[in-house]
C-alpha cells in the first residue's frame, strides 16, 4: 500500500465478496477487482507500474535467493537453504548459510524465527480446534528444545554484548 494512505476497508469482507463473485479466491481475482478505481482495496496496490516492477523484480531477486540450497553432510546428507534471511541495523538481508551458523547472533535469530513459526502454527491449529492429543504433545515436546536453545542463546549474545561494551569503554 502507498505511504499515507490509511486503509479504509474492511479486508476480509471484500475479499470474501470476490470469491463469492468467482466462487474461488485467487490473487488474479483479486487483483482484477482491485484494479477498479473505487474498489476498496484499490489502495493496497502499488500502481504505478515502474515502481511496482522494481519491486516485483526486488521480491523476484528475493525468491531466487532462498531457492539456493546447499548439501550437508555430516551424518547423513541433506539439503538445506543455501541462505537464510535475517534482520541487521540496515534492514532484511540473506546471509550464506555456512557464515550464519558461525555467528551466535545469527544463530539466535534462525532460532528465534522458528519458535516464532511453531507458535503461528500452534495459533493455527488451535484456531480451527485441532490442537489436542497428539497434536497438542508433539508440538510441545518439539518446541521445548528450540525455546531451551533461544534462551541459551539470549544468554550467551548478551555476555558477549557486554564484554563488548566494557572493551569499549576501556
Amino acid at each position: 500500500m502507498p505511504r499515507g494512505v490509511k486503509p479504509k476497508a474492511d479486508i476480509t469482507k471484500e475479499l470474501l465478496k470476490i470469491q463469492k463473485t468467482y466462487g474461488t479466491l485467487s490473487a488474479s481475482a483479486v487483483l482484477k477487482e482491485a484494479k477498479k478505481k473505487r474498489h476498496p482495496l484499490h489502495p493496497y496496490f502499488n500502481w504505478d507500474d515502474s515502481s511496482a516492477a522494481q519491486k516485483w523484480r526486488l521480491h523476484q531477486a528475493n525468491m531466487l535467493i532462498t531457492r539456493a540450497q546447499i548439501i550437508i553432510t555430516d551424518h547423513e546428507e541433506r539439503t538445506v537453504s543455501a541462505f537464510i534471511s535475517v534482520n541487521r541495523e540496515e534492514g532484511r538481508e540473506f546471509v550464506h548459510t555456512a557464515q550464519a551458523v558461525q555467528d551466535s547472533e545469527l544463530v539466535l535469530q534462525i532460532f528465534s524465527q522458528l519458535e516464532a513459526r511453531m507458535d503461528a502454527l500452534q495459533d493455527q491449529l488451535q484456531s480451527l480446534n485441532l490442537l489436542k492429543g497428539v497434536s497438542k504433545t508433539a508440538l510441545k515436546v518439539a518446541k521445548e528444545p528450540i525455546t531451551k536453545r533461544r534462551e541459551q542463546l539470549e544468554r550467551k549474545v548478551a555476555r558477549a554484548s557486554k564484554k563488548k561494551k566494557g572493551k569499549k569503554a576501556a
